[in-house]
């Protein structure tokens, strides 16, 4: 069975099948792939894929050029395709190619129903329940939506997906505030209208909290200043804010934080990981001879340690600098011999040490950056996970998967219900098949049995 490729957008665009990143080719085939997903299960024209990508400056033969790069996503992403054989993920229909992505098969299409649901529930008045489903939603952005995209339709795109965030990050707020958090809030809500100063339900939170924590004239002052910034058009959600305040309304029941809890800070792009083990003397020592391996050896092992490390990840950029280090200390060297007789300074030796400092510090940083810190895992702890139940924190120290998958689970098991077997797990698209050694060690699956006849009634 092959397993089923999941793509991320909430950052720079990328895919995975099963645990491995693919590598998608150049930048404007990387573009092709982004306006397809953005357009996700529907047909785009190969006229749309041109002005999506190229805009003023199409190429000639565009719907060639699109065929072009459509073929290139072909081999990365359905590599087992025959020749010729229709695409069963990257399709060609009459209306033009469609790219056929699963539910939850990307980050953005799980944000989206994340934050729909935490909506539903809010409605039910299931508060804690929609918080968990917003501040998961939240955690799966790392960075700049669609980075390093140009042009003027991903530039929208980004623009659209930041008003979608801030509208998740207000649902945050309001859900907290309504839970009695607003002196952990307060924070992070100071931050936020920072951030986003036009969003007035961000204000109208920020203001209740400052309200509600005793700060009324800070509240008010919040207010005018947002006054200022809006020309005097205050939402519905802002003027009832202000009015709360000045009338000294005390707030509604709200179903109080527990004891201890503080709120967390989930709504930034780079959300908090699982806290990281200091390294042991091991890890100090593998360190220490990264740091020193470079200009111990004169830049000699720098290139091939860092290709070695570069076919070990699979990574065409640590490639790239594997070369670079290569290059720069072949021409020190060849400078060097040249130079062997000469005592007056010139170019070319600026030029050598130029290189030298290149291969040696440079080299010896990037080694030493690459040696990873320790996160606690259930691997290291020596226990069993149940795939059914286990919470978000503890998915996320599963060993081999990236944390952001945690939260691909928990969408998974939510919205098709339980896993039977790790082998439903994997056909689901949760785990490459057959299933690591490393994560079927530690994950098992006891079956949510239907409840008896006599309790449903």
């Amino acid at each position: 069975m092959e397993d089923a490729v999941r793509f991320e957008l909430l950052g720079p665009l990328r895919a995975f099948r099963g645990l491995q990143e693919l590598e998608l080719g150049p930048a404007r085939q990387q573009a092709v792939l982004a306006a397809l997903l953005l357009a996700a299960n529907h047909a785009v024209p190969a006229s749309a894929i041109v002005d999506q990508v190229w805009g003023d400056d199409p190429p000639a033969n565009g719907a060639n050029v699109v065929q072009k790069y459509i073929a290139g996503l072909r081999r990365i992403l359905e590599p087992d395709r025959l020749p010729r054989a229709a695409g069963q993920l990257l399709a060609l229909t009459p209306a033009g190619y469609q790219l056929l992505v699963a539910r939850g098969g990307s980050d953005l299409d799980v944000f989206t129903a994340r934050v729909a649901e935490a909506r539903r529930l809010r409605a039910r008045g299931l508060l804690a329940e929609a918080t968990t489903e917003v501040r998961t939603a939240l955690a799966l952005w790392r960075s700049e939506p669609l980075a390093g995209l140009t042009g003027r339709y991903f530039a929208a795109m980004r623009t659209q997906l930041a008003e979608d965030r801030a509208a998740a990050l207000e649902e945050w707020a309001e859900l907290e505030l309504d839970q009695g958090r607003e002196q952990a809030l307060l924070p992070e809500l100071s931050r936020l209208i920072g951030e986003y100063p036009l969003r007035q339900r961000l204000r109208a939170a920020h203001l209740l909290a400052l309200y509600r924590t005793g700060r009324q004239a800070e509240a008010l002052t919040s207010y005018q200043q947002a006054l200022q910034l809006l020309g005097g058009r205050p939402s519905p959600e802002l003027q009832a804010a202000h009015r709360q305040i000045l009338q000294a309304d005390r707030p509604p029941p709200r179903v109080m934080a527990a004891p201890g809890f503080e709120a967390e800070q989930l709504v930034g792009y780079w959300p908090d990981r699982t806290a990281t083990r200091p390294l042991g003397w091991k890890g100090w020592t593998l360190k220490v001879v990264a740091t020193l391996l470079a200009p111990g050896t004169m830049g000699i092992a720098t290139g091939p340690m860092v290709g070695l490390l570069a076919i070990h990840r699979r990574s065409w950029k640590l490639a790239l600098a594997a070369v670079g280090y290569l290059v720069a200390t072949f021409v020190f060297f060849a400078i060097v011999d040249k130079r062997a007789d000469s005592e007056d300074f010139n170019l070319l030796d600026g030029v050598a040490m130029l290189a030298i400092l290149v291969s040696t510090v440079g080299g010896g940083v990037q080694l030493a950056l690459m040696v990873p810190r320790r996160t606690p895992t259930v691997e290291s702890q020596r226990v069993l996970v149940d795939l059914n139940s286990a919470p978000e924190q503890v998915l996320r120290t599963l060993p081999g998967l990236p944390p952001e998958h945690a939260a691909l689970i928990l969408a998974e098991r939510n919205a098709r219900g339980p896993f039977r077997s790790l082998e439903d797990a994997a056909a689901r698209g949760m785990f490459p098949w057959p299933v690591p050694r490393q994560i079927a060690d530690v994950v098992l699956v006891i079956p949510v049995q239907d409840a008896p006849k006599e309790e449903r009634r």
